[in-house]
């Protein structure tokens, strides 16, 4: 933009920047070209996770945790945590593990709770035929008492069985 003769004005207003930053990188840009904007080596901790770290986690959590000899099916990250520190003895936080394989492209979710497996199936078909006819409004205007059999009323009002007792029900 520079180069262009853009105004200065425009520029820093377009990628919404301080007016040292331009000069800075204007600097670089006549010292080293498109070399010289590239981000310079920055000093602190090395990551722990290093190429091959990254390349054993995608490896494994592609893979059936029953394959490593766990009793589940799927990969938590709390669980990838604990087998990726034991295997490699780098040991990272799940929500950084989680990170990991965001930034891989993996897209990774907690896992949701189920009993879908332990369910008896008749008895699921059942169900759902009945929330059915329920949501159509098909269903029996008498009531089901405890004891499954039909009340006529549809009343389960305390006189009716307190008299039947010979509980006396107060006015």
């Amino acid at each position: 933009m520079v180069a262009a003769e853009v105004p200065i004005k425009k520029i820093l207003e377009a990628l919404s920047i301080a007016r040292t930053t331009l000069v800075n990188w204007k600097q670089r840009w006549l010292k080293r070209r498109h070399f010289g904007l590239e981000d310079a080596f920055r000093s602190g901790r090395p990551p722990e996770a290093d190429a091959a770290y990254i390349k054993e986690m995608v490896r494994v959590v592609q893979r059936d945790p029953r394959e490593f000899g766990y009793a589940f099916t799927r990969w938590t990250a709390p669980r990838l945590a604990q087998y990726l520190g034991e295997a490699t003895d780098i040991w990272l936080t799940p929500e950084w593990i989680s990170e990991l394989l965001r930034m891989q492209g993996i897209a990774w979710r907690k896992t949701k709770r189920t009993i879908r497996n332990l369910q008896n199936r008749a008895a699921t078909q059942r169900a759902q035929k009945a929330l059915r006819r329920l949501k159509k409004g098909l269903w029996s205007r008498a009531r089901i008492t405890n004891s499954g059999s039909r009340t006529a009323s549809g009343s389960n009002s305390c006189r009716s069985r307190c008299t039947r007792t010979g509980v006396v029900a107060s006015p």
